[in-house]
Parts: structure tokens; sequence; C-alpha cells
């Protein structure tokens, strides 16, 4: 339970054991305190408490306890010959989420213990008992001695230092000492803003990059993933060096923060306030992650319903992700705010701008409206779309001012059905690869693609509930449009392909809206193609491009289906797969489309052995647009490296069984493997055939060193069929994959 180190106990030395059983009785008293504290405190959530009380409530019974054993300790200390009139001077600070009063049921208890310099020696004993009691009671310490000068030079140095004590409260002890800190720290850190707002900034971007840089991910830590806990955090941390202030409607007074911002980020911290107070009562410890089970659970407990097409737990991650959505957006935009920018560079971006119509500017990096002109540019849509593909199509950031104003101009606007002049500026921005991704998804997190695009509202957080995709509807649709985006600059076979198709609009627009189709009873890819029909209409079309667009979106799982469920050497299959794309250019979409689809699934979906049967069949289909031929079927090049290999085996002495089994070689094996290689393989599989032992099973290491292949030959005879999958089962029970 708790470590005690007793004595031995003899008649001459009773007082230790004394001592250590009334600190273990001790101990045990606190421990309880902790423990029906929170039931207490559990007992209340159950019955409606507010996430903000019930944190209040839970740092209250934490700062009891801390208070209690931190006297103790003062008690101990001085009896163990501390001078009185140094103790007095220490001071015990919380800070982090305790400081706040922040805190989940299983929070750690973050301390810090300030000392003057002249009384030091005294802080140690002090601590010791402080630390070993705290533990033995039951709670989790984080824990530091330091003097008010030391505090503040290691939070100049540190940012995880600096962001948890921009929270510091003091909980007992001399309130001089932490004034004199409080204030040092407090004034320090506004001098030094830009480097301090730089340091956090980047220490929270690589969290996220450690726990998911998208909102939208189907397993999230509601603490440290993108749009959680930590982003609200930022906004604080940010607020205490530029405003000298973390709390959060001080800072929206300050104009810091907009009214819609600060009710944004309050509605988001009771919600996962309340989610982080449920995951911790569940599982009875510091627990941040809310994988799936626990999902349903939650949704279930909280009285979710769903609706048609819509489970009760999609319904709560819907909840779930327009909470952490706001978040994101808000803490982004107060991110750029304050985020420290050269003059010189500011200066030279002027200098060197150039005009591109009467409201816009564009210099070596930045787009942006002309001061005067920006309240009524920012108000109009068609504008806006304009500003996006000349940001897009010169690959520029738009400036942080100009996105500024567009933000409140967008939350402001009312909905009506998107102009003319609007459709055709979205399709030139969606005709370009540039920054196109990060240019939806800030229209998305305006919702302006759903005004253009009214199906992509009722996804907008859509889960999809299964162990394949990792990400939402909406973040899956845009995340293909990056991946396909992504190939413009690789200089594989898949980028030129995608470079070669010349105008990508119709791809760009197929990505967006593929799955738009999800969450209905009726197969996606039905709906999926009214949908498509429905957005070639309301965007005027031609009948050509309204065909192509409803087809691909229909069909865009026909590939991979094909690829990776058929015998990609029979004939058939190649024939009937060619039958419904129809001609080359509807091969080139859809070969773009399904492979930019499945990286978009999630990291790791799309393996080399994927990519290689995709790449067969598109091989294979396009060889048969453009010669008429189907596999196997007047092939000079395979039958030319059948001949290669029938004269390898030949001069190596090997016999006319060997010759004959070229012949019987699969056109996979033939495109895939040299002819040497070939040869030297069937002339083993020859010398077993002629002793009649068995089956014949070789294991030969690829040259990269990073896979074994296995070699197996039956004589099967009248044996059943399922041969393969018998082998490969056996050879999957040994641990092979």
């Amino acid at each position: 339970m708790f470590p005690l180190e007793l004595p031995v106990f003899t008649l001459s030395d009773s007082k230790p054991v004394a001592k250590s059983i009334s600190l273990a009785t001790t101990a045990l008293r606190y421990r309880d305190q902790l423990t029906q504290g929170r039931s207490r405190i559990e007992a209340r959530f159950r019955t409606g408490l507010p996430s903000f009380q019930t944190a209040t409530a839970l740092s209250d019974l934490y700062d009891q306890i801390v208070c209690s054993v931190y006297e103790d300790s003062l008690r101990q200390a001085l009896a163990g010959g501390a001078k009185e009139q140094q103790v007095q001077r220490l001071a015990l600070v919380a800070h982090g989420g305790h400081g706040r009063r922040d805190l989940s049921p299983f929070s750690d208890a973050d301390l810090m213990l300030l000392t003057p310099r002249t009384t030091a020696a005294s802080a140690a004993p002090v601590a010791g008992a402080l630390v070993r009691d705290l533990t033995d009671a039951g709670l989790d310490v984080g824990f530091s001695i330091r003097t008010p000068a030391e505090a503040c030079s290691l939070a100049w140095t540190d940012p995880k230092i600096y962001t948890s004590l921009t929270e510091s409260r003091l909980l007992c002890g001399d309130e001089t000492t932490f004034r004199r800190f409080h204030d040092s720290f407090r004034s320090g850190a506004k001098r030094r803003w830009k480097m301090l707002n730089q340091k956090a900034i980047e220490t929270r971007r690589e969290e996220r990059r450690k726990w998911g840089e998208t909102i939208y991910l189907l397993r999230p830590n509601i603490k440290r993933s993108r749009g959680a806990l930590r982003d609200i955090q930022l906004v604080r941390w940010l607020g205490f060096a530029t405003h000298g202030q973390t709390d959060l409607a001080q800072l929206a007074s300050l104009g810091a923060l907009s009214s819609d911002d600060l009710e944004t980020l309050r509605r988001a911290h009771g919600f996962l306030l309340r989610l982080r107070h449920e995951l911790h009562f569940r599982s009875k410890r510091s627990q941040d992650i809310l994988d799936r089970p626990t999902q349903m659970e939650i949704a279930k407990d909280w009285g979710y319903q769903g609706e048609l097409g819509v489970l009760p737990v999609e319904d709560f991650m819907q909840d779930y992700f327009e909470h952490t959505r706001g978040v994101r957006y808000v803490s982004a935009f107060f991110d750029d705010d304050h985020r420290a920018r050269s003059r010189t560079a500011m200066a030279l971006e002027r200098v060197l701008s150039r005009r591109i119509d009467d409201k816009i500017r564009m210099g070596p990096t930045h787009i942006w409206v002309i001061g005067k002109k920006l309240d009524s540019f920012a108000s109009s849509l068609s504008d806006v779309l304009r500003l996006m593909h000349f940001a897009n199509e010169n690959c520029r950031r738009i400036a942080h001012p100009t996105w500024l104003a567009i933000r409140v101009a967008m939350q402001e606007r009312s909905w009506s059905p998107p102009d003319p002049k609007s459709v055709q500026s979205f399709l030139a921005l969606l005709s370009q690869p540039g920054r196109l991704a990060s240019l939806l998804r800030r229209l998305h997190e305006l919702r302006i693609i759903e005004q253009l695009i009214p199906a992509m509202k009722r996804c907008r957080g859509l889960l999809q509930f299964n162990a394949y995709h990792q990400y939402t509807v909406d973040a899956h649709c845009l995340r293909a449009v990056q991946a396909a985006t992504d190939f413009v600059e690789d200089e594989s076979a898949m980028g030129r392909r995608y470079r070669r198709i010349k105008d990508k609009t119709l791809l760009h627009l197929a990505l967006l809206i593929h799955d738009l189709g999800k969450g209905y009873d009726e197969d996606h890819s039905e709906v999926g193609r009214r949908i498509a029909g429905e957005v070639a209409d309301a965007f005027e079309l031609e009948q050509g491009q309204k065909e192509t667009l409803q087809w691909l979106i229909h069909k865009h799982l026909l590939m991979n289906t094909v690829a990776f469920r058929h015998d990609l050497n029979d004939p058939d299959v190649v024939h009937d797969f060619a039958a419904e794309v129809g001609a080359v250019g509807r091969l080139e979409l859809l070969l773009v489309h399904s492979v930019a689809d499945l990286i978009a699934v999630g990291p790791d979906v799309l393996t080399d052995w994927k990519m290689k049967l995709i790449e067969d069949l598109y091989l294979r289909t396009r060889r048969y647009f453009e010669t008429g031929n189907l596999p196997g079927e007047n092939d000079p090049e395979l039958d030319q490296h059948r001949e290669d290999i029938v004269s390898l085996i030949r001069s190596a002495g090997g016999s006319d069984a060997v010759v004959e089994l070229v012949g019987e070689l699969p056109l996979s094996l033939l495109r895939h493997r040299g002819a040497g290689e070939i040869a030297t393989e069937l002339i083993q599989v020859g010398e077993w055939l002629g002793k009649e032992e068995g089956c014949y099973c070789a294991g030969l290491v690829d040259p990269d060193g990073g896979a074994v292949r296995y070699n197996v030959v039956v004589q099967q005879g009248d044996s059943r069929i399922g041969m393969f999958a018998r082998i490969t089962g056996a050879l999957y029970a040994c641990g092979l994959t």
C-alpha cells in the first residue's frame, strides 16, 4: 500500500515504533479522506453536478489534503531541528491544472515549494516529509523545490516549466515569498513575450504531432490531441505572456478574445472537462484516451439516441468533433494573433509586392486585401473564393489580418445559395493543386463548403464507426484531396500520372465529395452518385462532366475491389473491368482517386503489396485499351521472357519436365521476376520432381533483407481445392505474415 520502514521493536526503543505507527495511521486517514472525497464527488457528478463545479470540488479536496499534510510536514521538520523563523518563510504553490483549479478525479497534484535562498536548508526536510506522506495518501505528485529566482530562470529556458507556472496559486505558507516570485515571473514574461510565445507554440505543435494533428481522430486523446483541452490552455499561456492574464474572461475584456470565441471555448471546455471526469471515474485512474468501446458506453449513458443511418455513438462523436473543431479554430487564430513577426520581413513583403487587381496585392510569400477594401471584400463569398484561387494558383499564404476579417465576416453572413461567380471561383480553386487541401480545410472551418455543397453539412464530424477508417467522413475526404495534390511533386509513376491529368477539377471535386453518401441505410456509393448529380447541376457542369463525376463517385471502390479480390491473370476479370471503365481518361482518374482514397484512410493502409496489385490492374487495362490484348494474349515481351527462361534452363542442363513448367507459370510471376531467378528456382523444382518425395518448399531471403519468400510446390492430384489457403494458414499459425 505504502512504504513504511518500521524499526525493530525493543522495550528500550519504543518511541520510533510509536512514531512509525503514527505516520502509518496518518497516511491511512488521508488516503481514506481522498477515497471518500472522490466517491462523494462522483455521486454528485452522476446526479448532474456540472463539470466546472466538479473540478472545483476536486480541487478543494486536493487542497485540504495537501495543506493538512504540509502542516504535518512543518511540525516534523521543527521537531527534527529546523528553525521556525526559516520554515515560516516557505510557500507551497500549486501550478498547472491544480493551480487553475481544473482537476479531474485522478489528476496529478503539481506542487512547488518556494524558498528564499537563505532558508533552503530548512526546505529539504519539509519537502521530504511532504512528498512521502502525499504519496502514501494516494496522490500522484509532481514536485520541485526552487527559489523565486530559480523558478523564473528555469521558466525562461524550459517551455514546459513556463507554461505550468503561468497558472500558479498559493496554497499555504508565506504570501510575501509567493508574491515576490509571481510579480517577478509576470513582469519577466511580458518582457520576453515573443520568445515565450514562440516556444509555447512550438512545444504544443510537437505534442500535436505525437498525439494527432487532426481533430478528427477516431480514438482521440482528449487532453493532447488537436482541438482538445491543451489547445484551450495554449490560449491561456499566450495570454499570460502578452497580456499578463490567463483567465479567458479577462482576455475577452482586454479585447484579445471576441465574445463569440470566448463562448466557443467555454462550451468546449465544459464538454471536454465533463468527458475527462467521466473517463477518470470509469477507469479509476488518470485516463485521457477515448477508445471506441468507451465511446459506445458514454453515448448510451449520456442519452444519445442517434437517427436514421447514424448510430448513437456517431451522434455523440459528432458533438465531440464539433467542440474540438471550435477550439482548434479559435486557438489557431489566437496563435496567429500572438505570434512574433519580423518587422523587416513584413516590410520586405510589402516593398516586393505587386497589385493583382484593385483590391488584392501579392508579395513573395503572402497575398492580402488592401486595408480600405477589406471589410466589403471579406463579406463577399465570390471575392473570398477568388482570393483563395489566386493564393492556390501562386502558392501564397493568405495574410493573417485578411484571414481574420474573412473569418469575422463569414461568421456573420447569413446562408444563401451560391451565385455563379462564387461557383466559378470555387471550380477555379479546385483546378490547381498548389495549397488546395489547406485552403479547403479553411473553407470547411468557415462553413463555406457546405454553402456550396449542402451534403457536406451532414457529414461534418460524422464518425465512421469501424476498425478500418481512422478519420471522420469530412476529414477523410479532405485528406484524400491532400493525398492527390501531394503527387504533384512526386517523381514516381503515380506522380507522373497525376500531372498528366490536364484538368484536375473533376478529380479534386470527386475526392472532396466521394464519401458524402455515408450515414444512410442505402449503399453510400448509390447515395453519392445522386449527390454528385446534384452538385453537378448546382455548379452547371456540362453533361459529359456530370456523367464522369457521377461515374467516378459511384465506382470509386471498383479498382481496389477488383485488384484485391480477383485473379488479374484471368482475361475475363480485366475485360469486365475495362468495360466498366470505358476509356483511358477515366482509367487515369480512377487510378489516382483509388490510391488517394486508400492513403486518406490512415497511415500504412496503402502497402507496397496493394500498390503493386493496383498498378498491375492499371497496366493490364491500359494495354487492353491500347492494343486490344487481354492478359496472356499476343504479348511479345512475355513471349520473349519465356524464351529467355527456357534458354537458361537448357544451358544449365535442365530436363524437358522443367521446360514444360515454364508454360504453366502465372503471368504475375513472369511480370515481376527476372529470367535468371525464375530459371534457377525451376531447376531446383525439377530436381525435386525427379525424386517424387512429398512437396517442395524453399525459403528465399529477399535482397533487401526485409522478407523471406517461400516457394511451395505440391503435386495436387485429386486433392480438394483450397491448397493455397491451407498453406498460408499454416504459415500464419507459425507466426509468419
